[in-house]
């Protein structure tokens, strides 16, 4: 019985089966390539949580614990605390900006790579189906009338 059908969530069931599908899926994930790239984007997606977390946090606990440090006039109206929460918006903007250029070099050109592979063994799947179906002795065909 499936994980979808017993309602805990996961893939509905034509995806839990051994379909035609997954030996090409599985060829492709065996790659070295293939989990080169899965290791470079949890390193980076890691990375990337955990300076985003940890900028939110240290902003939240030096609020929390320090507010005389927040509090203290930069100019004019301008708190340290205040230039902190803007600084959020500025570490946001630094990590998508990092993405972006760490999708562009480390992961398109590996992808790219990737997807000529599957296309290539697909022609050649086709190739070999076409074939085999030409040099396959054929059976009488009936036809009803």
């Amino acid at each position: 019985m499936s994980r979808h059908s017993m309602g805990l969530g996961g893939p509905p069931f034509p995806y839990e089966s051994g379909g035609p599908a997954d030996p090409d899926r599985r060829s492709v994930s065996h790659e070295p390539v293939y989990r080169s790239l899965r290791r470079t984007h949890r390193r980076f997606g890691v990375r990337a949580t955990a300076g985003a977390v940890g900028g939110f946090l240290l902003y939240v606990l030096l609020s929390s614990f320090l507010p005389g440090l927040m509090n203290t006039p930069l100019s004019g109206h301008l708190t340290v605390g205040l230039a902190l929460g803007l600084g959020q918006f500025v570490l946001m903007g630094v990590i998508v900006w990092r993405y972006l250029v760490h999708m562009r070099t480390q992961v398109t050109p590996v992808v790219r790579g990737l997807r000529g592979l599957v296309r290539h063994q697909e022609a050649t799947d086709r190739e070999r189906a076409a074939f085999e179906a030409r040099v396959a002795p054929r059976e009488e065909e009936f036809r009803p009338w």
